[in-house]
């Protein structure tokens, strides 16, 4: 009802009681039905083994997805063999089943304890002592692995900072898929292991896929062995980054979609590249959109921030800074080679980096990029050099620093061929010609587990000896040609 106030707002007549005092029609009990009190979801301990049978089964393969995930009581699916030793509830129900606890011939066993006697307990201690310092010497740990010179440059720190680490962390949190951008030549020693575990560990509805670029450097055979060694962890793509002859491309807008079908709930899904500096991250972008949309240069450290690139409606990709985990143990030289530091940053200290080079890198590679034909050491091989490409200094001194920063460069480039061969093991030499990748067709399954497709021949790689003429040569053909068959 209405009351009268003055020009101030202050009430003249009555309390000011607004509220209406009849009964408001429709209100009422809630009705006495069992399903607004009992539980929303119900599962019968049967198929909640069976699920969880399943879950061990598929937990090793890379090429199965887990939907709906929030759904899923995931404290009860885990592991219950690897849980039983530790004496956890999964492991209780592995001693006593939940028909011999809780139905009516239900028992109860008796308490099972380890020791007799403090004799025998002290026993077991000894000999679990024992154990311990013998698997640390087997284990060959080093003393001084947690620690670092205190005389190392700063230069060698790149990719350590508290900015670099925070700008990942961002590109974590905002991704539904990681991909890992790796070096065709060095797939193991590119690739951030810690990162992987983190993301399993802290993130386990995030995707993780391995995009093996630079696949161009290498000859065809050593690309589809590491395929074959990386595909059993995770969904691995060779891609070669090139906006007018690429390989790969397909194959990878195949995957990046078929990720976004599997999650149709969402509007739409964030693709972030990590890896380390000079990997190819932002190339594998511009060549994703077909056009130059962020910027890219063959040195480390052209990228500083995350940003956003949109690859079409429902996918977007975010570009990183390259980061590089100390967990690696990677040496001066190690960095050096894998395009972490910039060869201009070394100053007069290229020239103790090319043993290391020369060791890498085959003789007849050198002879023909340079046209050296013998050399008896690293000094003689870069003062002929010098002689050779006119870099003198006074009184005809070689300038062996200067074409020492050029044999650098040239190897950071690619230029001079060089690439780590895989393990050879026996599954690699029972695959045969079975030379495959992983194959990223859209997926219809409406199943909680989602499979996916995992293998596509290699159907766009050119038949190549193990070394080419040229070494920088590509070995592969367009990405259309490679999918025409499919």
């Amino acid at each position: 009802k209405s009351v009268k106030r003055d020009r101030n707002g202050k009430v003249l007549d009555g309390k000011g009681d607004l509220t209406s005092k009849t009964p408001e029609e429709g209100a009422g009990r809630v009705a006495p039905n069992r399903k607004w009190f009992g539980n929303t979801h119900v599962v019968q301990q049967s198929k909640l083994m069976k699920f969880r049978e399943e879950m061990q089964k598929s937990s090793g393969d890379p090429y199965t997805v887990l939907l709906k995930r929030k759904q899923v009581p995931m404290g009860l699916l885990n592991d219950v063999t690897g849980r039983e030793e530790q004496g956890t509830k999964l492991g209780l129900l592995a001693n006593e089943t939940f028909e011999d606890t809780f139905s009516r011939r239900r028992w109860r066993k008796r308490p099972k304890i380890a020791s007799e006697g403090i004799g025998e307990l002290a026993e077991r201690a000894r000999e679990t002592s024992g154990r311990f310092e013998r698997e640390l010497e087997d284990a060959e740990v080093d003393p001084y692995a947690e620690f670092k010179d205190a005389d190392r440059e700063k230069v060698f720190d790149k990719g350590q900072s508290k900015r670099i680490w925070g700008e990942l962390h961002k590109v974590l949190d905002s991704s539904d898929v990681i991909l890992q951008v790796i070096d065709a030549r060095d797939p193991m020693g590119t690739r951030c292991q810690w990162l992987e575990r983190f993301v399993k560990r802290e993130c386990p509805h995030k995707h993780i896929v391995l995009v093996l670029n630079k696949v161009d450097l290498v000859p065809v055979s050593v690309s589809a062995k590491w395929l074959r060694i990386l595909s059993k962890q995770f969904p691995t793509v060779a891609f070669h980054s090139s906006i007018t002859n690429s390989y790969g491309k397909g194959t990878l807008i195949n995957l990046l979609r078929q990720f976004a079908k599997l999650h149709s709930e969402r509007k739409s899904i964030s693709c972030g590249l990590v890896g380390y500096p000079n990997v190819g991250k932002s190339s594998v972008i511009n060549t994703l959109r077909g056009k130059k949309v962020v910027n890219v240069a063959p040195v480390p450290g052209e990228t500083k921030v995350w940003q956003y690139i949109t690859l079409f409606r429902h996918v977007f990709l975010v570009d990183c800074p390259g980061v590089v985990h100390e967990s690696g143990a990677n040496s001066d030289a190690d960095s050096v080679l894998k395009g972490v530091v910039r060869v201009e940053s070394l100053g007069d200290h290229a020239a103790a980096y090319i043993p290391a080079v020369l060791e890498r890198v085959k003789e007849e590679h050198l002879t023909r990029t340079y046209g050296i034909s013998k050399w008896k050491d690293v000094d003689d091989f870069l003062e002929q050099l010098a002689q050779k490409s006119g870099k003198l200094l006074r009184q005809a001194e070689p300038d062996v620093n200067a074409v020492a920063r050029r044999v650098l460069l040239d190897f950071q480039r690619g230029k001079l061929p060089w690439f780590i061969p895989p393990a050879q093991t026996e599954e690699d030499a029972d695959a045969g010609n079975g030379d495959e990748v992983s194959n990223e067709s859209d997926a219809d399954d409406a199943s909680n587990i989602a499979v996916v497709p995992k293998k596509q021949t290699l159907k766009g790689l050119k038949t190549a000896p193990e070394e080419t003429e040229n070494g920088a040569e590509s070995n592969l053909v367009s990405w259309e040609e490679a999918l025409e068959g499919e």
